[in-house]
């Protein structure tokens, strides 16, 4: 496993800090992050064993979460990987099918000190501080340290993540069923990003659909005024795919990828914005160049 990372703070203004959580490490096949040109255009159904039918893999990616402390509140936007990854008890009732499923996708771990709560901790936060917690979707490497979050904190999952769907991934039966989830109401409008739900006051917190990978995929977008940052989740795995237009090797919706994208292009050109994914190992050098560490 690669050296445990440090999580990392930048000041955005505002009274807005980003901190960015390196939690657990995945390793995927070269065909699950983008399929070749010539197969791109595959059908949606077909995806899966085209990606299966090539075993090279990847090196360790992290599984970023990201902590905004905000003026108003503590949003945490994913969970990360845990250790526990690819046991009966990880698993729970989804044990019998994920369970055996998953570990011939990927590989996914944590080291010690790797965990989300030595990462919240090293900010100088507690989880007791997190009232809302906001999942992109709900695939393992984004919901594997649902249980070490408060009971008091709330999940944001939008409407559309929580149908289920045969060939999905999603983990649905790992969400906890006492209450805590929130389904995401969009209610207002934004010209860059369509239907979007404020989670602050200001206003300059909100969750905005960004539907491809999973049909429910969101993000969140920490706006300044001046510019902004969009938490994008595996939206894509970088800005390139992005910008060429490149469909990673699981999707549940080729079309609503590329839509997706638009989305995110159309917001770039708009102002000055930071795209953000999950597993891109040039986030902490892009937060460098965008924000201030403090």
């Amino acid at each position: 496993l690669p050296a445990t990372p440090s999580p990392t703070s930048h000041a955005l203004g505002h009274g807005i800090t980003l901190w960015r959580l390196p939690v657990g490490v995945v390793r995927i096949r070269e065909r699950h992050r983008a399929l070749p040109p010539d197969l791109a255009e595959v059908d949606d159904k077909l995806r899966f064993p085209v990606m299966m039918s090539d075993r090279r893999i990847t090196g360790w990616l992290d599984c970023t979460a990201w902590l905004i402390d905000h003026p108003e509140r503590r949003i945490l936007v994913d969970t990360g990987e845990s250790a526990g990854f690819g046991t009966p008890e990880y698993f729970g009732a989804a044990a019998t099918r994920m369970g055996k499923i998953y570990p011939k996708i990927i590989d996914a771990t944590a080291a010690h000190g790797n965990d989300l709560p030595a990462m919240v901790a090293a900010t100088g936060h507690a989880l007791s501080e997190i009232d809302l917690c906001v999942l992109t979707h709900t695939h393992s490497d984004h919901i594997g340290n649902l249980d070490t979050l408060a009971r008091a904190t709330r999940l944001l999952v939008s409407p559309e993540e929580l149908v289920p769907a045969a060939r999905s991934g999603r983990l649905l039966p790992k969400l906890p069923q006492d209450g805590r989830v929130q389904r995401t109401n969009r209610t207002l409008s934004h010209d860059a990003f369509g239907r979007i739900m404020p989670l602050t006051e200001r206003g300059d917190v909100f969750v905005v659909a960004t539907p491809g990978h999973t049909v429910g995929h969101q993000s969140v977008v920490i706006d300044t005024g001046e510019r902004r940052i969009v938490l994008a989740g595996d939206a894509a795995f970088d800005d390139d795919q992005v910008a060429r237009g490149t469909i990673p090797g699981i999707v549940e919706d080729r079309a609503s990828t590329l839509r997706s994208y638009e989305t995110l292009m159309r917001a770039g050109r708009e102002k000055p914005t930071l795209t953000l994914f999950t597993h891109d190992p040039a986030n902490a050098a892009k937060l460098s160049d965008f924000a201030y560490p403090l």
